[in-house]
């Protein structure tokens, strides 16, 4: 993931012409937040898969020890406005994502009924709004571009701060958030097993990709300013305990470009949730995929903070 903020202009906020021979391409907004006192945290996720006339969504929130959230894997590719960002606003659904200035900020809102998948009430289908205001706190994080110049893909990451309501079941929450953000185009290939991380303090972030198992991957560590810092994944002790869907306790540690080590101590403090993947291949096929809440410890931040670990699974078992 070479830093290269430059490249990308505000043009690509919007939809990107996609290569008709590509069954997967797949372009793609992420947005994930999580209240720095303690409140709510979530994410969401739109792509858009024009070779396949639809678009997948996914929108979890958690709050008091529960988890709410939908996932809608055939929405109506023409039924999303595309004129600014994206919208959606059909059969009481809806959601968007409105850079209000290109590249440094965004209004994000979403309204539905989200199905309750943990905690006391499970099963309960609860009304949940969303609406919160995004601004940059980092240069994009560009990954590296493909070479296709008919039907360029790119990738880039970028740090955030979020602040607003999130109202569920009726009890509106205010929103103090470390934010991140994804925005992807091009051909989109989930079947790899490969896990992410996200830990957010206040003005600071980590965030990484790659595979613990293996000891590999990238990251990058932003403290206290807007400009990240580039890290290696190199290791660590932290497990998976497949049956439960969930991480084992442990540390992950990471290098800068120094080679100076960073060791971060990482537990899971809330049950997964789990995907349905059977959708994202030409042959349908299911396998683990899951998202969950851990409290970690990094260096030189002030006490614990939360963040997201997320697994892909597949070929493991």
């Amino acid at each position: 993931m070479p830093e290269s903020p430059a490249r990308f202009t505000a043009d690509d906020e919007n939809l990107h012409p996609a290569d008709p021979h590509v069954w997967s391409w797949n372009e793609s907004w992420y947005f994930s937040w999580i209240d720095l006192d303690g409140g709510p945290a979530g994410f969401f996720r739109l792509g858009l898969l024009p070779n396949q006339r639809r678009a997948m969504l996914w929108c979890f929130v958690h709050v008091d020890g529960a988890w709410h959230g939908v996932e809608e894997s055939r929405l109506a590719l023409d039924h999303v406005d595309l004129a600014a960002g994206h919208s959606y606003d059909r059969w009481a659904l809806r959601f968007g994502w409105r850079p209000e200035l290109p590249l440094a900020g965004a209004h994000f809102t979403f309204a539905g009924t989200l199905l309750t998948r943990s905690g006391a009430d499970t099963g309960a289908q609860v009304p949940v709004s969303i609406d919160l205001t995004c601004a940059a706190t980092s240069e994009r994080v560009g990954a590296a571009p493909s070479a296709d110049t008919s039907y360029p893909a790119d990738r880039f990451e970028q740090s955030l701060r979020a602040s607003g309501t999130v109202v569920v079941g009726g009890d509106a929450r205010p929103v103090r958030a470390g934010a991140h953000r994804d925005r992807s185009w091009g051909p989109r290939e989930w079947r790899l097993p490969f896990a992410i991380g996200d830990l957010q303090g206040g003005d600071r972030q980590l965030y990484f990709v790659g595979s613990p198992r293996h000891g590999r991957g990238s990251g990058y560590l932003r403290d206290g300013s807007a400009e990240p810092r580039r890290l290696s994944w190199a290791g660590g002790t932290v497990g998976y305990d497949d049956e439960a869907r969930t991480i084992t306790p442990g540390t992950l540690r990471f290098e800068d470009a120094d080679g100076a080590p960073i060791e971060v101590e990482l537990e899971p403090i809330e049950p997964s949730v789990c995907f349905d993947m059977a959708h994202t291949g030409q042959e349908p096929e299911q396998w683990p995929y899951w998202r969950i809440l851990v409290r970690a410890r990094v260096p030189g931040w002030e006490g614990p903070c939360r963040g997201w670990f997320e697994a892909s699974r597949y070929g493991i078992l």
